[in-house]
């Protein structure tokens, strides 16, 4: 397997680690294993604090292109040509159909899906195993089931990459970056047939990628330790109630002293665009209430936990 790397590339794939090389000289979890086997390891594969935030933005669109939709008409009925009602009207149509499709999807990706997507890295039988749910595209997979999946693939079939995304809001430029496993068929044929992130952008940075590779390689290869040295087990906390799914999406009740002692110029903005900030905040806290309500129980079946064996921190 081939190494490769680009620091200066915008996008795009700007390493493939190679087995058997180090990433990075130092190795960390990041925060991401939630569980602890004789030889192997479990990751979380939901971020904390993105519930909702799917719908939140799917909302936004929606709200953006009727807001849209008003100028639109204003525009029309002060000055009204045939002309210009047919390409309103189609222009109205196709806008409206798409941003109207992006929030009935934003809401099925969030509600009633699992609560968590784990992976588990096993070295003793050197096999990567997900729980997904199966995504279907389309007006059709719209309506139709998204059934939960448990997928298993070969360590040496999968290669890493760091992946980096340009991203420019208007008044910054950035780079999100993404911990990639492409997996390939088989020895034989390189074609790839799946590919799954460990953590996301919400954690990740250009340093963070390669020495959270790095702890799994020295796992997976080397022996290298469960947990790195300093972390603790972490986990998924499903908020007990809709205040502390409010409290989590923005500085309110406990939070607050929280958001005054850690990002105190953030909070001063938030309390001065007050009538702004709070319905921001706000719906976002509902979607991620709403979306930790409809959650899925998951487990793991008897074959994987047979060939994984007890967790060891188990109650």
């Amino acid at each position: 397997m081939s190494s490769s790397t680009s620091k200066n590339k915008l996008s795009g794939v700007v390493t493939t680690y190679k087995k058997g090389t180090p990433a990075s000289t130092s190795a960390i979890g990041l925060n991401l294993i939630k569980k602890e086997f004789h030889d192997s390891i479990e990751y979380k594969g939901s971020a904390d604090g993105s519930r909702g935030m799917v719908a939140f933005f799917g909302s936004l669109l929606l709200l953006g292109v009727g807001c849209a939709d008003f100028m639109f008409i204003d525009g029309l009925i002060k000055r009204f040509s045939w002309f210009d009602f047919v390409v309103t009207f189609s222009i109205l149509a196709i806008g409206n159909t798409i941003a109207f499709f992006v929030f009935l999807k934003a809401l099925r990706t969030e509600f009633f899906r699992p609560i968590d997507e784990p992976i588990i890295f096993d070295r003793k039988n050197r096999k990567i195993y997900r729980i997904l749910s199966e995504t279907k595209p389309g007006w059709r997979g719209l309506l139709s089931s998204w059934p939960l999946k448990v997928v298993m693939h070969d360590w040496d079939l999968v290669k890493a990459e760091h992946h980096v995304a340009f991203n420019a809001d208007g008044s910054t430029l950035n780079r999100m970056h993404a911990l990639v496993f492409s997996v390939q068929k088989s020895d034989h044929d390189q074609t790839i047939i799946d590919s799954f992130m460990l953590g996301n952008s919400i954690h990740h940075g250009e340093q963070t990628v390669p020495a959270v590779y790095e702890h799994v390689r020295r796992f997976m290869e080397e022996g290298g330790p469960r947990l790195p040295p300093g972390e603790m087990i972490t986990n998924i906390e499903k908020p007990a109630s809709f205040m502390q799914c409010m409290a989590r999406s923005g500085p309110y009740g406990e939070n607050f002293k929280k958001w005054w002692k850690n990002a105190r110029f953030l909070t001063i903005i938030w309390l001065f665009f007050f009538p702004i900030t709070i319905p921001i905040f706000t719906l976002l806290g509902i979607f991620s209430w709403l979306s930790y309500s409809t959650s899925i129980s998951i487990s793991w079946p008897a074959e994987v936990l047979t060939a994984i064996g007890p967790e060891l921190n188990e109650k």
